[in-house]
C-alpha cells in the first residue's frame, strides 16, 4: 500500500456526475440531486488484511487501484495492489433494482438517464466488481442503441465485454453488438458478425437478427436469391414464441420477391406480415422504396371494396 498527500480537488466521481446534470433530466430535480448525492458518495475497500479503506477511485489498472480519501483542505491518496482487495462496496446498489423497474414499467427515459449515472460511477470498476454488474448493463446497451445516441453503445459493449461470463448474457451482448452496427448502417462490420451469428444460432430462436442483417446485405448487394433464401429460414421456422427482427426478415423476403419480379408471392409474403400484426420496419432506409412498390401493385391488382 502506498499513501500520497496532496491538496483537495473535486472527486472524479462527483465531477463526471455533476457534469451530467447539463443534460435535460426526465427525472424530477429533488430525486435526481438525491441519486447524485449517493452515487459521488466513497466507495469502500476491504482488504484483506481486515483494513478498511474509503474513498473516490482516481485510477484504476490491471495491477492497482488508486482511491482519494478526505483530510482536512486535503486529501490522502492510496494505492493497493488488487491482490490485497478482499471485496469492493460501491454506493448506489438499490438504483439498479429502480432502473430496471422503470424499464419494465415503460419509463424508458428515466432508465436511461438512471443507468447512464451508475454506468459512469462503475465503468472503471468493473472488472473488479462481480460479473453480476456487467450483465446488469446488457439492458443499458439496449437503452442507448434506442436514444438518439446510439453510437455511444459499441464503446460500452466493448467495456462490458471482457467481464460478462454468461452465456445468455454473452449471446444478448453479441446481439447487441450486432445491432448497433446495423442501426448505424456500418454495413462491412455488421456483415461477418451476420454470418457467425447464423451459424451459431438456430433459425427458430428467439430472435431472427442475423438472418435480417445478412438478408438486408444481399439485398444491398442484388443478391435477391440468397437475399429471399435467408429472410425465409425464419419465417419458415417461426413458432408461437414472438420472435425479434421477424418483421425485418419478411420485408426483406417481399423487397427481395419484388426484385425477382415474383410481385404475386410478394403480396402473398406482405398480407402474411400484415395477418401476422407486424409493422414495415421504418428504421432501415434501404427498404422504404420496397414498401412503396409492393402497397402501389396490391392497389393496383386488388378489386376495390363494392359499395352496397
Amino acid at each position: 500500500m502506498k499513501i500520497q498527500k496532496t491538496s483537495s480537488r473535486i472527486p472524479l466521481a462527483l465531477s463526471i456526475l455533476a457534469g451530467l446534470t447539463h443534460a435535460l433530466s426526465a427525472i424530477p430535480s429533488e430525486e435526481l440531486a438525491t441519486i447524485k448525492a449517493e452515487l459521488s458518495e466513497p466507495i469502500l475497500l476491504k482488504l484483506k488484511n481486515r483494513q478498511q479503506i474509503s474513498g473516490n477511485p482516481i485510477n484504476v489498472s490491471e495491477k492497482q487501484i488508486q482511491v482519494a480519501s478526505a483530510e482536512g483542505e486535503g486529501e490522502i491518496v492510496f494505492t493497493f495492489e488488487l491482490e490485497q482487495i478482499q471485496e469492493i462496496t460501491v454506493p448506489g446498489d438499490s438504483y439498479k433494482a429502480l432502473a430496471a423497474e422503470w424499464m419494465r414499467s415503460g419509463q424508458s427515459e428515466d432508465a436511461l438517464e438512471l443507468m447512464g449515472m451508475l454506468y459512469e460511477q462503475r465503468k472503471t470498476l468493473l472488472p473488479l466488481l462481480p460479473a453480476s454488474d456487467s450483465h446488469f448493463f446488457t439492458y443499458y446497451v439496449d437503452l442507448v442503441l434506442d436514444s438518439p445516441h446510439p453510437a455511444r453503445a459499441i464503446a460500452i459493449i466493448q467495456t462490458l465485454r471482457p467481464q460478462i461470463e454468461n452465456p445468455a448474457a454473452l449471446r444478448a451482448l453479441d446481439d447487441a453488438v450486432l445491432e448497433s452496427y446495423q442501426t448505424l448502417e456500418l454495413y462491412e462490420e455488421a456483415q461477418p458478425l451476420a454470418e457467425a451469428w447464423i451459424k451459431a444460432r438456430k433459425p427458430y430462436g428467439e430472435s431472427a437478427l442475423g438472418y435480417y442483417v445478412l438478408g438486408a446485405a444481399r439485398l444491398r448487394s442484388e443478391a435477391y436469391e440468397e437475399a429471399l433464401d435467408l429472410a425465409l429460414h425464419p419465417i419458415v421456422f417461426a413458432s408461437p414464441i414472438p420472435t425479434d427482427k421477424l418483421a425485418e426478415c419478411y420485408a426483406v423476403a417481399v423487397s427481395a420477391a419484388l426484385a425477382l419480379r415474383e410481385r404475386t408471392y410478394a403480396a402473398t409474403l406482405y398480407r402474411e406480415m400484415q395477418a401476422r400484426g407486424f409493422d414495415w420496419p421504418a428504421d432501415d432506409r434501404s427498404l422504404q422504396a420496397f414498401l412503396k412498390d409492393i402497397n402501389e401493385y396490391i392497389n393496383d391488382h386488388e378489386e376495390s371494396p363494392k359499395s352496397e
